[in-house]
């Protein structure tokens, strides 16, 4: 028998991933939370550009240019973040399988 194959070794793994997990969705929360904001933010402003109601424009349109430009800056965190959670899911979910 090998060592890995131990249940003792298993849950040792297990309590590792999820650690990590913890650990990196210090990081990875805070990038979905601005993501999440800067879409709130942007598609009611573009909904409100687009029908062009009796809104003022001007203040829509800035808050329009901040929210897209936050979107476009997060965009490449926030897709490091999603495939940092996907696999870390999915190591958690090989490791309950077991």
């Amino acid at each position: 028998m090998q060592i890995t194959e131990l249940p003792h070794w298993q849950r040792q793994k297990m309590v590792v991933i999820e650690r990590l997990h913890n650990d990196l969705a210090r990081f990875t929360a805070p990038i979905f939370h601005i993501v999440l904001f800067a879409a709130v933010i942007y598609l009611p402003c573009f909904a409100l550009v687009m029908v062009g109601g009796a809104v003022p424009v001007g203040a829509l349109a800035a808050l329009l240019a901040i929210s897209t430009v936050a979107l476009v800056i997060a965009s490449p965190a926030f897709a490091l973040a999603i495939s940092i959670e996907a696999y870390f899911q999915r190591q958690t979910v090989k490791m309950q399988r077991r």
